[in-house]
């Protein structure tokens, strides 16, 4: 049985996201990590490995907000590489766009000379 002195110090914790635990005749304060859960919400969070099913990071868990960085840092980069390669490709484009247009050039210039020199004759 609780008294009065208990029961306030319970709500006092659950105001604060903390739980008041009696273990005997001692007392310890837990930190909530998931609250109003059902036994399955709990099984998927104890056995989630990659932190995917992990609510800490809603109440400041700085693990978890440590992976959500991680996370989104490796996305970054992945999308950084797939533009420097776009980039790389456009460039190649350019290069053999350019390198076509420079023939066609030379080939009008060729063409020019041989008339000019069919012309005069």
């Amino acid at each position: 049985m609780t008294d009065e002195r208990e029961q306030a110090l319970q709500y006092a914790a659950r105001l604060r996201g903390l739980s008041l635990v009696r273990t005997g005749d001692t007392y310890a304060l837990a930190h909530y990590v998931i609250a109003d859960a059902s036994l399955d919400e709990i099984a998927a969070f104890l056995s989630a490995d990659d932190g995917t099913a992990e609510p800490g990071a809603a109440s400041g868990d700085r693990r978890a907000d440590l992976r959500a960085m991680i996370k989104a840092e490796r996305a970054l980069l992945g999308e950084i590489e797939q533009e420097k390669r776009k980039a790389g490709e456009r460039g190649r484009e350019r290069a053999s766009t350019e390198a076509a247009l420079a023939e066609i050039r030379r080939r009008i210039s060729e063409l020019q000379t041989e008339m000019g020199h069919k012309g005069s004759t």
